[in-house]
């Protein structure tokens, strides 16, 4: 009897223990089940790994962890659809119209205009802070003609600074400055001279502070006029930063030699990484901050064409070649509701003439109806003269639509005259000459990019579905 009781308790404690372990088995299987739904709605990411021998689960990074003698190796899925398109247009290069290559003698008017409204007309005033305070509304920063513009640049080089800051938003190193009459403006510094070339990939290396400079002369000669004011300006840092500094930011300023540096505060800012000026005096770019009040406040989206900035991840718009109709579903991106495909088709092409693959998430005024995608935040740009990142027109080739107005402003500076213009433009700089030539070149070798890309659309879909005359500029 006592052998019977002792085996019945032992059955007991058996099943006790297996039904607890067969409740965790399928516990543990639904909470797995459950993250892979949730992961599979992401609409921009994807696994580049969706079977592998240890099971990785999609979207985690990917680690190796020894088996025996070997490793696990993960299986990369390619960017299929980028690294067609990224053929296709290179073949379409090849056979480009020679319309493409003949200068068109009417860009000289535009050139011209923007020429006399770059010239100072007026004296240095804080007045002027209103006049560009009027001219920022829902769809641009600047008029198409301002007479005012040159002198209003000019101000913005040469009003005293009242009070320096860390600018905190962002993970680079930038000062908030405070000018004379309470007018803001953000100051970045110079990292590297003008022939350096970044290596790596699009997105490497610091912000250039020549090419917020030279994105907002792009931006205007092309009639994308969604840049803040940019001027290239030279601070001295002992006579005009340090006595209004705060403290947190005067506390990072040091000597090293004869040359004056800070590292300032901010997500990747440190002591082991400082930037120094010429002895005194800091070269950087100044951008004109946006008027106070709730009209002007922004909102941020992640830009659909983001990178993952992972080599194992590919983004969902470099494996689907069918993303952008996805997108088109979506009220935020139907063209017929709304212009913001029509912005960002707009800012990629931008984007790629100035090497800018860093755009991962993007901004508009909140309280504005239609408001356009605005083009902050440029220091990536100008980064390797020799590369053109073809990937960063992917609104243009996946979703094959574009403003006429775009078309014909980008038609009218064919046959090297992108980069004569620009360059005539730059002149007028403070820290002149602001790019080099080879970047200069690469502008009119990466817009015939932009025209077989063009080309390869109207020959899948017609030059009446590709161009569209959209009554929102």
């Amino acid at each position: 009897m006592r052998l019977f009781d002792i085996m019945m308790v032992v059955r007991r404690q058996c099943a006790v223990v297996s039904l607890t372990a067969l409740f965790l088995l399928v516990l543990s299987a639904n909470v797995y089940f459950m993250y892979l739904i949730v992961e599979d709605k992401s609409p921009n990411v994807v696994s580049v790994n969706h079977v592998v021998a240890n099971n990785l689960i999609p979207g985690r990074k990917k680690t190796e962890k020894p088996v025996g003698k070997h490793k696990v190796k993960l299986v990369i899925q390619p960017r299929n659809a980028t690294i067609r398109a990224v053929r296709q247009i290179k073949q379409k290069l090849e056979v480009l119209s020679p319309k493409y290559f003949k200068k068109n003698v009417l860009y000289k008017k535009v050139l011209q205009e923007l020429l006399d409204d770059l010239k100072p007309t007026v004296e240095i005033s804080t007045s002027l802070w209103a006049t560009a305070e009027k001219w920022v509304t829902a769809r641009e920063m600047v008029p198409e003609r301002s007479p005012l513009l040159g002198s209003v640049l000019r101000t913005l080089c040469s009003t005293r600074i009242v009070r320096a800051e860390n600018a905190q938003h962002g993970t680079q190193l930038k000062l908030m400055l405070t000018l004379l009459d309470k007018q803001k403006a953000l100051f970045k510094p110079q990292w590297y001279p003008r022939s350096e070339v970044i290596e790596g990939p699009v997105y490497a290396g610091k912000d250039r502070h020549n090419a917020e400079v030279a994105a907002f002369h792009l931006s205007i000669l092309l009639g994308l006029r969604r840049c803040p004011l940019t001027v290239g300006r030279k601070v001295n840092l002992r006579r005009e930063v340090m006595p209004v500094a705060s403290e947190d930011l005067f506390d990072t300023f040091y000597q090293e030699g004869n040359n004056t540096c800070f590292y300032g505060v901010c997500y990747y800012c440190s002591a082991q990484d400082p930037v120094c000026a010429r002895k005194d005096v800091m070269e950087g770019a100044l951008i004109m901050w946006l008027p106070p009040g709730p009209l002007f406040k922004l909102k941020k989206f992640r830009n659909p064409w983001q990178r993952t900035y992972r080599p194992e991840l590919a983004a969902r718009w470099e494996t689907d070649d069918n993303y952008c109709n996805k997108l088109k579903a979506t009220r935020l991106y139907n063209p017929a509701t709304g212009p913001r495909l029509l912005d960002l088709v707009d800012a990629a092409i931008f984007d790629f003439l100035i090497d800018n693959g860093d755009r991962h998430h993007y901004e508009v005024f909140e309280n504005i109806t239609d408001a356009v995608v605005l083009l902050l935040d440029n220091g990536k740009s100008f980064g390797n003269p020799s590369q053109d990142h073809l990937d960063i027109l992917a609104p243009l080739y996946q979703c094959c639509i574009l403003r006429k107005s775009t078309w014909d402003k980008l038609l009218l500076f064919r046959g090297n005259a992108l980069s004569v213009s620009l360059e005539a433009l730059l002149q007028h700089s403070h820290i002149s000459p602001v790019l080099s030539s080879a970047h200069l070149k690469a502008l009119d070798r990466r817009l015939l990019a932009v025209f077989a890309t063009f080309e390869l659309c109207i020959s899948r879909y017609g030059v009446e579905k590709v161009l569209m005359h959209d009554a929102v500029r």
